[in-house]
Protein backbone atom coordinates (compact mmCIF):
# COMPACT_ATOMS: atom_id res chain seq x y z
CA UNK A 1 0.00 0.00 0.00
CA UNK A 2 2.73 2.37 0.83
CA UNK A 3 4.14 1.69 -2.71
CA UNK A 4 1.17 1.50 -4.40
CA UNK A 5 -0.41 4.85 -3.25
CA UNK A 6 2.20 7.23 -2.11
CA UNK A 7 5.11 6.18 -3.98
CA UNK A 8 7.04 5.21 -0.85
CA UNK A 9 9.54 1.80 -0.70
CA UNK A 10 9.22 0.39 3.31
CA UNK A 11 10.51 -2.95 2.32
CA UNK A 12 13.64 -2.66 4.36
CA UNK A 13 11.64 -1.50 7.73
CA UNK A 14 10.59 -5.16 7.74
CA UNK A 15 12.33 -8.32 8.87
CA UNK A 16 9.49 -10.81 8.96
CA UNK A 17 6.18 -11.57 7.70
CA UNK A 18 4.19 -10.42 11.00
CA UNK A 19 3.42 -7.69 13.04
CA UNK A 20 1.51 -8.12 16.03
CA UNK A 21 -1.00 -5.04 16.94
CA UNK A 22 -1.25 -5.21 20.60
CA UNK A 23 -2.78 -3.10 23.86
CA UNK A 24 -1.21 -2.58 26.89
CA UNK A 25 -3.58 -4.11 30.13
CA UNK A 26 -2.73 -1.24 32.48
CA UNK A 27 -2.74 2.09 29.96
CA UNK A 28 -4.30 0.90 26.97
CA UNK A 29 -1.79 2.42 24.86
CA UNK A 30 -2.34 0.36 21.51
CA UNK A 31 0.89 -0.38 19.31
CA UNK A 32 2.58 -2.53 16.92
CA UNK A 33 5.57 -4.97 17.89
CA UNK A 34 8.33 -5.29 17.12
CA UNK A 35 8.92 -1.95 16.13
CA UNK A 36 9.60 -0.71 12.25
CA UNK A 37 10.65 2.83 12.79
CA UNK A 38 10.82 5.16 9.48
CA UNK A 39 13.64 7.40 8.94
CA UNK A 40 14.68 10.28 7.05
CA UNK A 41 14.61 9.23 3.83
CA UNK A 42 11.10 7.77 4.19
CA UNK A 43 9.96 11.24 5.34
CA UNK A 44 11.44 13.17 2.91
CA UNK A 45 9.66 10.71 0.19
CA UNK A 46 6.29 11.45 2.39
CA UNK A 47 6.35 15.03 1.65
CA UNK A 48 5.19 14.53 -1.72
CA UNK A 49 1.74 13.01 -0.37
CA UNK A 50 -0.85 15.42 -0.58
CA UNK A 51 -2.16 16.91 2.65
CA UNK A 52 0.52 15.22 4.50
CA UNK A 53 1.76 18.36 5.81
CA UNK A 54 -1.20 21.02 6.98
CA UNK A 55 -0.24 25.04 7.12
CA UNK A 56 -2.96 25.54 9.47
CA UNK A 57 -3.63 23.51 13.00
CA UNK A 58 -6.10 24.27 15.23
CA UNK A 59 -3.95 22.34 17.50
CA UNK A 60 -1.13 25.48 17.59
CA UNK A 61 -3.95 27.93 18.49
CA UNK A 62 -5.21 25.58 20.61
CA UNK A 63 -2.10 24.97 22.64
CA UNK A 64 -1.34 28.73 22.50
CA UNK A 65 -3.72 29.21 24.94
CA UNK A 66 -1.11 27.57 27.34
CA UNK A 67 2.20 29.95 26.46
CA UNK A 68 2.69 32.80 28.11
CA UNK A 69 4.96 35.98 26.62
CA UNK A 70 7.47 35.54 29.20
CA UNK A 71 8.18 31.71 29.33
CA UNK A 72 10.98 29.66 27.38
CA UNK A 73 10.21 27.22 25.25
CA UNK A 74 11.42 23.88 23.95
CA UNK A 75 9.37 22.17 21.03
CA UNK A 76 10.55 18.34 19.77
CA UNK A 77 10.17 17.87 16.08
CA UNK A 78 9.04 21.27 14.89
CA UNK A 79 9.73 20.89 11.42
CA UNK A 80 10.29 24.45 10.53
CA UNK A 81 8.90 26.42 13.24
CA UNK A 82 5.74 26.96 12.40
CA UNK A 83 4.38 26.98 15.90
CA UNK A 84 6.45 29.93 16.75
CA UNK A 85 4.06 31.99 14.43
CA UNK A 86 1.42 31.83 17.00
CA UNK A 87 2.65 32.54 19.62
CA UNK A 88 4.56 35.33 22.30
CA UNK A 89 7.56 34.36 23.93
CA UNK A 90 11.04 34.78 25.61
CA UNK A 91 13.11 32.27 24.57
CA UNK A 92 12.40 29.45 22.06
CA UNK A 93 14.54 26.16 20.73
CA UNK A 94 13.71 23.51 18.44
CA UNK A 95 14.73 20.31 18.60
CA UNK A 96 14.68 19.14 14.50
CA UNK A 97 16.26 15.66 12.33
CA UNK A 98 15.74 17.18 9.90
CA UNK A 99 18.59 19.76 8.26
CA UNK A 100 15.95 20.98 5.18
CA UNK A 101 13.73 22.37 7.88
CA UNK A 102 16.52 23.73 10.29
CA UNK A 103 17.80 25.58 7.27
CA UNK A 104 14.82 27.23 6.19
CA UNK A 105 13.76 27.82 10.25
CA UNK A 106 17.38 29.38 10.55
CA UNK A 107 16.81 31.73 7.80
CA UNK A 108 13.41 32.58 9.69
CA UNK A 109 15.42 33.40 12.46
CA UNK A 110 14.05 30.54 14.30
CA UNK A 111 16.51 28.80 17.10
CA UNK A 112 16.92 25.27 15.90
CA UNK A 113 19.50 22.52 16.83
CA UNK A 114 19.59 18.79 15.17
CA UNK A 115 19.66 16.57 18.86
CA UNK A 116 17.90 14.16 20.47
CA UNK A 117 15.55 14.82 23.32
CA UNK A 118 17.09 12.54 25.66
CA UNK A 119 20.60 14.01 24.75
CA UNK A 120 19.20 17.39 25.53
CA UNK A 121 17.38 16.21 28.69
CA UNK A 122 20.89 15.22 30.17
CA UNK A 123 22.45 19.03 29.83
CA UNK A 124 18.88 20.93 30.55
CA UNK A 125 17.16 19.61 33.39
CA UNK A 126 14.00 22.29 34.21
CA UNK A 127 15.29 24.80 32.23
CA UNK A 128 11.71 25.36 30.35
CA UNK A 129 8.56 26.88 31.00
CA UNK A 130 7.25 24.54 27.98
CA UNK A 131 7.85 22.15 26.36
CA UNK A 132 5.60 20.90 23.36
CA UNK A 133 5.57 18.59 20.63
CA UNK A 134 2.57 18.10 17.76
CA UNK A 135 1.77 14.74 15.89
CA UNK A 136 5.49 13.48 16.72
CA UNK A 137 4.97 10.76 19.66
CA UNK A 138 3.32 8.60 17.62
CA UNK A 139 6.59 7.83 15.82
CA UNK A 140 8.75 7.51 18.11
CA UNK A 141 10.40 3.62 19.62
CA UNK A 142 10.16 4.19 23.20
CA UNK A 143 7.23 6.86 23.77
CA UNK A 144 7.76 6.18 27.83
CA UNK A 145 11.99 7.37 27.25
CA UNK A 146 10.81 10.33 24.86
CA UNK A 147 7.80 11.61 27.75
CA UNK A 148 10.27 11.44 30.86
CA UNK A 149 13.08 13.18 29.13
CA UNK A 150 10.58 15.91 28.31
CA UNK A 151 9.09 16.51 31.61
CA UNK A 152 12.57 16.23 32.64
CA UNK A 153 13.15 19.54 30.92
CA UNK A 154 10.09 21.50 32.53
CA UNK A 155 10.98 23.46 35.43
CA UNK A 156 8.67 23.12 38.42
CA UNK A 157 5.01 24.35 37.28
CA UNK A 158 5.92 24.25 33.49
CA UNK A 159 3.62 22.74 31.17
CA UNK A 160 4.13 19.79 28.82
CA UNK A 161 1.69 19.80 25.79
CA UNK A 162 1.07 17.68 22.83
CA UNK A 163 -1.25 16.53 20.05
CA UNK A 164 -1.49 12.89 18.50
CA UNK A 165 -3.72 11.11 16.17
CA UNK A 166 -6.74 10.36 18.22
CA UNK A 167 -7.22 6.94 18.61
CA UNK A 168 -10.89 7.98 19.45
CA UNK A 169 -12.00 9.24 16.58
CA UNK A 170 -13.23 8.14 13.22
CA UNK A 171 -9.85 7.14 12.34
CA UNK A 172 -9.74 4.19 13.66
CA UNK A 173 -12.27 2.52 11.48
CA UNK A 174 -10.44 3.12 8.82
CA UNK A 175 -9.53 -0.09 7.18
CA UNK A 176 -6.13 -0.42 5.20
CA UNK A 177 -4.81 3.28 7.01
CA UNK A 178 -1.52 2.26 6.02
CA UNK A 179 -0.80 5.80 7.36
CA UNK A 180 -1.49 5.03 10.53
CA UNK A 181 0.89 2.12 10.64
CA UNK A 182 4.38 1.50 10.23
CA UNK A 183 6.62 2.28 9.69
CA UNK A 184 4.78 5.52 10.21
CA UNK A 185 2.98 5.28 12.90
CA UNK A 186 4.16 3.02 16.19
CA UNK A 187 1.91 3.49 18.19
CA UNK A 188 -2.19 4.53 18.86
CA UNK A 189 -3.23 7.09 21.74
CA UNK A 190 -6.85 6.94 22.95
CA UNK A 191 -7.88 9.66 25.74
CA UNK A 192 -7.39 7.03 28.38
CA UNK A 193 -4.01 6.91 28.02
CA UNK A 194 -3.60 10.82 27.89
CA UNK A 195 -4.77 10.36 30.91
CA UNK A 196 -2.41 7.68 32.48
CA UNK A 197 0.56 9.60 30.99
CA UNK A 198 -0.35 12.34 34.01
CA UNK A 199 -0.61 9.16 36.87
CA UNK A 200 3.14 7.88 34.82
CA UNK A 201 4.67 11.46 35.26
CA UNK A 202 2.72 12.85 38.51
CA UNK A 203 1.58 16.17 36.41
CA UNK A 204 -1.62 17.75 36.37
CA UNK A 205 -4.09 17.34 33.50
CA UNK A 206 -5.04 20.72 32.33
CA UNK A 207 -6.89 19.82 29.25
CA UNK A 208 -7.81 17.70 26.97
CA UNK A 209 -8.67 19.35 23.34
CA UNK A 210 -10.45 17.40 20.64
CA UNK A 211 -10.16 19.55 17.33
CA UNK A 212 -12.94 19.75 15.16
CA UNK A 213 -12.82 18.03 11.87
CA UNK A 214 -10.82 20.09 9.36
CA UNK A 215 -12.35 21.19 5.76
CA UNK A 216 -9.42 18.84 3.89
CA UNK A 217 -10.69 15.94 6.04
CA UNK A 218 -14.21 16.31 5.03
CA UNK A 219 -14.71 13.66 2.47
CA UNK A 220 -12.19 11.59 4.24
CA UNK A 221 -14.67 11.29 6.74
CA UNK A 222 -18.04 11.15 4.83
CA UNK A 223 -16.47 7.79 3.05
CA UNK A 224 -14.80 5.90 6.52
CA UNK A 225 -18.26 6.07 8.22
CA UNK A 226 -19.96 4.89 4.91
CA UNK A 227 -17.78 2.04 4.43
CA UNK A 228 -18.05 1.33 8.21
CA UNK A 229 -21.72 1.11 7.62
CA UNK A 230 -21.68 -1.02 4.37
CA UNK A 231 -18.88 -3.32 5.73
CA UNK A 232 -21.15 -3.64 9.14
CA UNK A 233 -23.87 -4.50 6.39
CA UNK A 234 -22.36 -6.96 4.57
CA UNK A 235 -21.95 -8.67 7.64
CA UNK A 236 -17.57 -8.08 7.70
CA UNK A 237 -16.06 -8.30 10.76
CA UNK A 238 -14.07 -5.29 11.99
CA UNK A 239 -10.57 -5.80 10.61
CA UNK A 240 -7.12 -3.09 10.52
CA UNK A 241 -6.63 -4.79 6.74
CA UNK A 242 -8.63 -6.15 4.56
CA UNK A 243 -7.88 -7.21 1.21
CA UNK A 244 -11.13 -9.22 0.35
CA UNK A 245 -13.17 -8.41 -2.81
CA UNK A 246 -16.37 -7.66 -0.70
CA UNK A 247 -14.38 -5.15 1.04
CA UNK A 248 -13.36 -3.28 -2.38
CA UNK A 249 -16.58 -3.64 -3.33
CA UNK A 250 -17.73 -1.95 0.21
CA UNK A 251 -14.99 0.72 -0.46
CA UNK A 252 -16.16 1.72 -4.40
CA UNK A 253 -19.63 1.98 -3.12
CA UNK A 254 -18.54 4.56 -0.01
CA UNK A 255 -16.71 6.38 -2.55
CA UNK A 256 -19.50 6.84 -5.09
CA UNK A 257 -21.90 7.53 -2.15
CA UNK A 258 -20.03 10.13 0.09
CA UNK A 259 -20.17 12.86 -3.02
CA UNK A 260 -23.72 12.99 -2.82
CA UNK A 261 -23.64 13.23 1.06
CA UNK A 262 -24.72 16.52 2.49
CA UNK A 263 -22.12 18.20 4.75
CA UNK A 264 -24.02 20.34 6.97
CA UNK A 265 -23.21 18.30 10.03
CA UNK A 266 -19.02 18.60 9.71
CA UNK A 267 -18.98 20.88 12.38
CA UNK A 268 -20.36 18.64 14.69
CA UNK A 269 -17.72 15.98 14.42
CA UNK A 270 -14.38 15.89 16.01
CA UNK A 271 -11.40 15.37 13.55
CA UNK A 272 -8.21 13.61 13.67
CA UNK A 273 -6.38 14.93 16.49
CA UNK A 274 -6.26 15.83 20.04
CA UNK A 275 -4.24 18.34 22.06
CA UNK A 276 -3.42 17.49 25.89
CA UNK A 277 -1.85 20.01 28.27
CA UNK A 278 -0.36 19.21 31.45
CA UNK A 279 1.25 20.68 34.04
CA UNK A 280 4.40 19.67 36.29
CA UNK A 281 3.33 19.64 40.35
CA UNK A 282 5.93 21.86 42.34
CA UNK A 283 7.47 19.67 44.70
Amino acid sequence: MYRNRAGVAVDRFFNRNAIDYLECEECNLRFYWPQAIGDGLFYDELQNYRNYYLQDKQEYRDAAVFVHPTDDILEIGPGEGKFTSYINYHSYLGLEFSEKAILTARNNGINMKNEDIRIHAAQHEQQYDVVCFFQVLEHVANPRDFLEAAVHCLKPGGRLILAVPSDDSFIRVVVNSYLNMPPHHASRWPDKTLGYVAKLFDLKLLKIVHEKLHFVHRSFYDKTMLHHSLRKWLGLKEKMLDGSILNMAAYCMATIGSKFMRNGHHHLVTGQSVLVAYQKKCQ
